[in-house]
């Protein structure tokens, strides 16, 4: 028979390690393969390329092949060559490049799934593995000052796990935090994914976030809506005392800066109070007096305006 040089068929030299050798044969079995390439000798080559690589890969026949190649050289092998057993049979069809793989480089069959030499290499390669998204409740609180929370998630076959997740001073809502590789493992050598957290900042009492400014609604008397006075609440863990002006409508507000939310850079935004001017469940025999005294006043005036 014939005897063919099979390492210039695979592009390769004597010195080419298996993995080399590995390498050169899934580049040109996909290059030479029949169902892709329709050139005359394509499917000539990749019979070639087969045979060169069941010889090369398999200890016992390359050193013969090698001891048949010193001593004779290329050209017609000798008929009694122990090489005359090596033949590669050609098959057609979708499923020539499975069964190939399957006795050369040992790749599990699997007939569900698509056996081209591209679906093979993806397979191959580092996949990095999924995400895993969750979400977690944070107080108004815990969001102005920071907090470190438990987290539980179903970790992939290992059931539930709990992480600490240090959530950060001035969070907001639908921030995100992210915990790298702490997802689901990657296939193939490939990194794990990543944990991430969808924060929901819940809804306070007293407080509304509106950007980076505290909103609250606050109750006044007539009087201090007409003479003005303090206001006495507590932000967070600081006790404030907050001069109203004079003359104060109802819906009015009141801005007191730099006592909101925090901002980026430490930064903090503003409180703003809105008013609502209300009459006190309760009066005295003397407040309703001085109210009717104050009727009078605005009845007078009313009449010297018409």
């Amino acid at each position: 028979m014939k005897y063919k040089n099979y390492y210039e068929i695979l592009e390769v030299n004597r010195k080419s390690s298996d993995q080399d050798i590995k390498l050169n044969f899934r580049r040109l079995a996909k290059e030479y393969h029949p169902d892709k390439n329709k050139t005359p000798g394509a499917e000539e080559k990749f019979k070639d390329i087969n045979e060169a690589y069941a010889v090369l890969t398999d200890t016992e026949r390359r050193r013969k092949y090698d001891r048949q190649v010193a001593k004779y050289g290329y050209g017609f092998a000798n008929l009694e060559s122990s090489l005359q057993d090596v033949k590669y049979e050609f098959k057609s069809g979708a499923n020539v490049f499975n069964d190939l793989l399957n006795q050369i480089l040992g790749f599990k069959k699997d007939n569900s799934q698509d056996t081209n030499i591209d679906s093979i290499e993806r397979k191959q390669k580092p996949v990095k593995g999924t995400d895993i998204i969750t979400h977690l409740d944070v107080t108004l609180e815990e969001g102005f000052f920071g907090v470190e929370k438990k987290i539980a998630i179903k970790a992939y076959k290992t059931g539930m796990k709990t992480f600490s997740v240090k959530v950060p001073v001035g969070i907001k809502n639908g921030d995100k935090i992210r915990l790298a590789a702490l997802g689901n493992p990657g296939k193939n050598g490939g990194k794990n994914g990543d944990l991430i957290i969808h924060v929901k900042l819940l809804e306070d009492n007293e407080f509304k976030i509106v950007g980076s400014d505290f909103l609250k609604e606050i109750n006044i008397t007539p009087a201090v809506a007409a003479l003005g006075g303090k206001y006495k609440l507590q932000v967070m863990d600081e006790k404030l005392f907050v001069s109203l002006p004079k003359h104060l409508r109802d819906g009015e507000i009141v801005t007191v800066p730099n006592k909101g939310y925090i901002k980026e850079g430490g930064q903090r935004g503003d409180l703003n109070l809105k008013v609502h001017i209300d009459l006190p469940e309760d009066i005295s025999e003397r407040e309703e007096k001085l109210y009717e005294q104050l009727l009078k006043i605005e009845r007078r005036r009313e009449e010297f305006n018409y």
